[in-house]
Formats: structure tokens, C-alpha cells, sequence
């Protein structure tokens, strides 16, 4: 049976149309979900109540499956009943079930170990209602009892109703933080427990908008937890990491750390070794099975296996840092949370990452082992940005991990060479200049691929961005300079189309590599949600333009400033009559924009589409170009509005991929 204090009365749908409270063929009548901390173990019950509107939703609602980590929790069925015409039907008996071990994130070499109850439910029909009951019983030790729980009680479906409720002793101290206009909680006394119930009916179903946060949250919802501090969670962890970072280091370790000891004598340069040595040597592998899922390994073992999570290469790197003479420590993050974390409940779910802050002539420096071999000397580094990180260290707090220099991560050079006759290929060579981040990307990318795939990767791109065949005049060719953390690509083609015909002329247009490729299209209307626009950085693209004969286009230099600090500035100018210069670059100062900026942010967006790259018509006679210097006949030729020719095609485009 279920708890004594969760009903599994049926509900009374009589007379009432569900048809046009469902979508895709389901009318969810009832989410009901309670953790109760009053009795010797933690019990959480869940019922779900759905009713089949549709032949669509026979599939969703047919179905029943609950996980569980049998090495701690005991997962028992109350109910699965079917109801039709008032009849109650029970199809909840143990031989229906499959347990089956689901690791659902067994591509990226993660394993837990939770066990699924699966079984398809038979005979249901469309009006059939499906009422489904579970409860799992337990936790996870490592905790110490530690609770917090997020729920959504505003689906993107609409629920009938949604109550979901805590029950614990008296003395149990909550903190609470309520999303989306979330009501407070009803608080009642049942003997010597309180109850703590939300409950909601019949609520207009949320559409989260497109390029916010992950941590945004415009849905009603909770986060409720036991009122610790910050460093009270460092406490909880801290044992567990630093006996597994005290093991006794092994020597073959130790003798490749006393080498890069004695090969560097300047601390930074030190640093960055261990980390690569770090990143070289261990191969991601997460066995989050028993207590592995919060505890790492012992220093030995990680070392002796080569292989371990972000636990363990944090510990490992710990070790080889400390070995150094350096202040190390392991620290706690989450990922895509991270920049909200400092308003989340502390408690010990609010993590997902481990990385090591390293701490160097006043200065913190945040490392994650669990990246490939990164670039760059300890300034140059791209250090692991996630918002806020919980070193664990004696009376610990949050830290704020400093936002990264506005650095030009990718600079393009394209010089093109026109040539004389009408229907000749024209040159194209293209240098691109990877920083930071992105030549880490780009260094994994070249580190990975075979050279061959690779430049026919490259040059299918330039293809589709062109749209023209692309003749390879020299190989690709890649440079890779890891103190300076920069990875140069460099590409030489001929263009079998570069210029496309015209009344009286060939018609030029450049492709847009900077707006299309770093700021999202946000819809218009009133915007909720902040806009992600990714990691601070600028971009900039440089078109150098060499024509057969001189010629004559108006030059411009316009400087596009939006909220926030972006800014985009797109310029023309001519060297002399026949060689020209265009120059696109974007500034993304911040990685987040506020809801009241949308307006803003949309006009800045439009202006920099008119201005992200160039057009101009060349003037042809006889096959050949000739000069379009002016002197004789009606037609101007020169530079052609980008708004008019491009934007149009653009937008098309960018409606349908971004």
C-alpha cells in the first residue's frame, strides 16, 4: 500500500470533456509527488494519472518505468490500474515487470549502476485512464542525510492538478526558493511532523523560450533543502577527497613530476605540465556505482588504471600539483548551472563537476584535468568559466570565477585574386588564426581527424558557404604554436564561381562568417528569459580584395554598438585602385543579456545582418573586366547595399537553421 498520508483516491472525471485539456493524444489528470523525512528512512512517492485521449498518446501511457540504485533504495509498486467505464482494473503483479540496468549515458563512458522497473501495461485503450503509484525507499549514504529537492509544478503540457509536498519533523530547518511566481507553501502540523504542500490546477502550460540560460527557470517552480551553508557542503566532501589525494603518490608518478620539477623553474610553467600531464594520461571513465558516484578513488588506483571521472582527475592533479610546492585544492562546480549557483540552497546536489582551483601569487586559476591537452602558458590558458566554484578548504564559500579577457578568439584573412577574364577561377587563400578555447577546439579537431578528412571537411564548408566548386591549389596546412595557445589553418583554392552574372556585368558576394556563427535570432514580441549569447569573445574577418582592373567602389566605416557592450564594426577601404579591404568584427563583451535588452538586442542584430559582409558588381566587356573608374555610360558601378542583395537570402536562411 502506498504511505498513510498519500491517497490514491480515484478521481472523479464524470461529465467533464478531456479531450481539450490534453495534447499529442494525453490529458494528464494528476502529478502527485511527496518525500517524507519523518520516519526512519526517506520514503518519496509519486503517482501519475494519465488519461488516453488520443491514439497518439497510447504509446506514452502504456508504459510504466521507475529507477532506482538497488544498492540503496528498495523501489515498491503501490498501483498500476487501468479505469474504463468506472471499472478499476489492477495490472500491477511482479511478474509483469522487467528490471533491466538502463545507463543512459553509457556513449560518454558513464556508468550508475540504477536499476529500471519496466512494463508495458495491456489493453489500454483510447479513454482509458491509466493511474500509476510508486514509492522508492532509501538513500545514498554519502549524503549524511543531506536533503534538497527541485520540482516544477507549470509543465510545457497542461496538468490538471500538480501537488507535490515535503513531510518532516518539527525541528527540521528548510530553506526555500520559489520560480516563476510560485506560490508559498500551505504549512500544516500532522502530530509531531509538518507538511509543507504546494498544489496547483489547471495552469496555462509554459513554453521556455529559445537561447536562454539552462539555470533560467519562467515556470513555477520550487527548490526546497535543509538550511546549510556553503561550508557545511565543503565539510560534507572535503574528508572524502583529501584521503584520497594523502595516498602515498606512486613512484613511476613521482618521477614524471620531479622531471617537469626540474625541467621548469617558473611555478606557472610548472602548473600547466601537470596539467597536461594530467589531460595526457587519463581517460575519462565514470563508474558512479555504490558511493563512486560522490567519493573518488585513491590516488594508486587512479593512477594505476589511467582511467577516472572528474573526481579522480581532480585528485590526481591535486596530488601532482602539491608535489610541486603549489596551493592546490579540489573544488566543486556545475556545469551550465554554474553562473546562477551562488542563488541556489547550498546543499550537496547543487554540484555536478569537480575541477582544481589553484591558487598562485594572489591570483585563483581554475583547472579541469578532464579536458584534452590544453594550450597556452598559466595567463593564456583557458581556464574552466562556470560561474562559481566551492573550493574544498576549511570554512570554504563560494568563489566567483573571473570572467575571461574579451579575447579574439578566431581571426579570418581572405585574399582574393579576380581574374581578368570573365568565366576564369578566382583565387582564394584563407588564413584562419584559432585562439584560446577555440584552438583548444580546433587542436582536438586537427588531433583527431586525418589530414585528408580533414581538408575535405574544410573545403566542403567553404563550398556550401560560397556556393561555387572549389579547386585545392596547395594541401591544408596547420600550425600550432602551444605557448601562445593559437593554431593557424591555412587554405588555398580556386573559385570556379566567384562572380555570377548581371545585366552588363558579374556580380560578387561575400558569405557572412560572423553574425550567422555567434548571435542567436531571437523571435519577436515580448521576451521573459535572459538571451545566452555564449562565452565573451570577438571575432573578426578580414577580406583583402586584389581586381584585374581598377575600380571603383564607395568606402564605409560604420561602428554598430548594442546593450550589454556588443559591439560590431564594418569597414571598406581602398589601398589603391585596384586592391580593397573589408573588415567584420563582433564584440560579445557578456555571455548573458537581461529580458528588457531583447528590443535592443534585436535592432542590433539587424544592423549588424546589413552589414555582415560584402557586395559589389565588376563591370564586364568581351568576355573581359574592365575598369569601372566611371567616365562614360549610365549605369554606376561599385558597391551594391548588403541589406538588399544578401539580407533577404540571409534571414531565409537562418530562419530554417539557427
Amino acid at each position: 500500500p502506498a504511505p498513510a498520508l498519500f491517497s490514491l483516491d480515484l478521481i472523479d472525471t464524470r461529465g467533464r470533456d478531456l479531450r481539450p485539456l490534453g495534447s499529442n493524444g494525453v490529458c494528464v489528470l494528476l502529478s502527485e509527488s511527496q518525500t517524507d523525512l519523518s520516519g526512519p528512512q526517506r520514503t518519496h512517492t509519486s503517482r501519475l494519472v494519465r488519461a488516453v485521449t488520443g491514439r497518439d498518446g497510447l504509446q506514452a501511457v502504456a508504459r510504466f518505468d521507475a529507477s532506482f540504485d538497488p544498492r540503496f533504495e528498495r523501489l515498491i509498486i503501490h498501483t498500476i490500474r487501468v479505469i474504463r467505464g468506472g471499472v478499476v482494473r489492477e495490472e500491477a503483479r511482479p511478474e509483469a515487470f522487467e528490471l533491466m540496468r538502463r545507463e543512459p549515458h553509457l556513449e560518454r563512458a558513464m556508468y550508475d549502476g540504477r536499476m529500471t522497473a519496466h512494463m508495458v501495461i495491456p489493453d489500454v485503450r483510447e479513454g482509458d485512464i491509466v493511474d500509476t503509484s510508486f514509492s522508492i525507499v532509501g538513500e545514498h549514504p554519502s549524503l549524511n542525510g543531506a536533503f534538497a529537492w527541485w520540482f516544477v509544478l507549470q509543465w510545457t503540457t497542461r496538468v490538471v492538478e500538480t501537488t507535490c509536498r515535503v513531510i518532516a519533523p518539527a525541528s527540521r530547518r528548510f530553506l526555500i526558493r520559489r520560480f516563476g511566481g510560485a506560490a508559498q507553501p500551505v504549512i500544516t502540523q500532522r502530530g509531531d511532523a509538518r507538511v509543507y504542500s504546494w498544489t496547483l490546477r489547471d495552469v496555462a502550460p509554459y513554453e521556455p523560450e529559445p537561447f536562454a540560460p539552462v539555470w533560467s527557470a519562467g515556470y513555477q517552480a520550487v527548490e526546497i533543502g535543509d538550511a546549510m551553508t556553503w561550508s557545511g557542503v565543503s565539510d560534507l566532501f572535503r574528508d572524502m577527497y583529501e584521503g584520497a589525494v594523502s595516498e602515498p603518490m606512486p613512484a613511476d608518478l613521482a618521477a614524471e613530476v620531479d622531471a617537469i620539477i626540474a625541467r621548469e623553474t617558473n611555478p606557472g610553467r610548472r602548473a600547466v605540465e601537470g596539467l597536461r600531464l594530467v589531460q595526457r594520461t587519463l581517460r575519462y571513465h565514470s563508474v558512479a556505482i555504490g558511493e563512486g558516484g560522490f567519493r573518488p578513488r585513491p590516488l594508486p588506483t587512479i593512477w594505476s588504471t589511467r582511467y577516472g571521472d572528474c573526481k579522480d582527475a581532480s585528485v590526481l592533479l591535486t596530488a601532482v600539483l602539491r608535489r610541486m610546492g603549489l596551493d592546490a585544492c579540489c573544488a566543486l562546480v556545475n556545469v551550465g548551472m554554474g553562473d546562477d549557483l551562488n542563488n541556489f540552497i547550498p546543499g550537496p546536489r547543487a554540484f555536478n563537476h569537480c575541477i582544481v582551483r589553484l591558487r598562485l601569487n594572489g591570483a585563483d586559476y581554475w583547472l579541469d584535468g578532464t579536458m584534452p591537452p590544453q594550450g597556452g602558458d598559466l595567463a593564456r590558458l583557458s581556464q574552466a568559466r562556470l560561474g562559481w566554484g566551492l573550493p574544498l578548504i576549511p570554512s570554504a564559500d563560494l568563489r566567483r570565477i573571473g570572467q575571461e579577457e574579451v579575447l579574439v578568439v578566431r581571426e579570418a584573412i581572405e585574399r582574393w585574386t579576380f581574374p581578368r577574364e570573365v568565366g576564369r577561377p578566382a583565387r582564394l587563400e584563407c588564413v584562419t588564426i584559432n585562439r584560446g578555447w577555440r584552438a583548444d577546439d580546433t587542436r582536438r579537431l586537427v588531433d583527431n581527424r586525418d589530414t585528408r578528412d580533414l581538408a575535405n571537411a574544410y573545403r566542403e564548408q567553404f563550398e556550401r558557404d560560397l556556393d561555387s566548386p572549389l579547386l585545392e591549389v596547395e594541401p591544408i596546412s596547420v600550425t600550432d604554436d602551444m605557448d601562445a595557445n593559437t593554431v593557424t589553418v591555412r587554405e588555398v583554392y580556386d573559385v570556379a564561381r566567384a562572380t555570377t552574372p548581371i545585366t552588363g556585368g558579374q556580380r560578387f558576394l561575400s558569405h557572412d562568417d560572423v553574425v550567422r556563427a555567434n548571435l542567436p535570432m531571437i523571435d519577436a514580441g515580448r521576451r521573459r528569459e535572459p538571451i545566452a549569447l555564449g562565452s565573451p569573445r570577438k571575432v573578426l574577418t578580414r577580406r583583402e580584395f586584389t581586381f584585374a582592373t581598377p575600380t571603383n567602389f564607395s568606402p564605409w566605416d560604420e561602428r554598430i554598438r548594442g546593450p550589454g557592450g556588443l559591439e560590431g564594426h564594418a569597414k571598406f577601404e581602398w589601398l589603391d585602385n585596384r586592391r580593397a579591404v573589408h573588415t567584420i568584427s563582433l564584440t560579445i563583451p557578456r555571455s548573458l543579456l537581461p529580458a528588457s535588452e531583447a528590443e535592443a538586442y534585436r535592432a542590433f542584430f539587424q544592423r549588424m545582418v546589413e552589414n555582415g559582409g560584402v557586395g559589389f558588381a565588376l563591370q564586364t566587356q568581351g568576355g573581359r573586366f574592365v575598369s569601372s573608374n566611371g567616365g562614360g555610360g549610365g549605369v554606376h558601378w561599385g558597391w551594391i547595399v548588403w541589406l538588399v542583395i544578401v539580407g533577404g537570402i540571409w534571414m531565409a536562411r537562418c530562419a530554417g537553421s539557427v
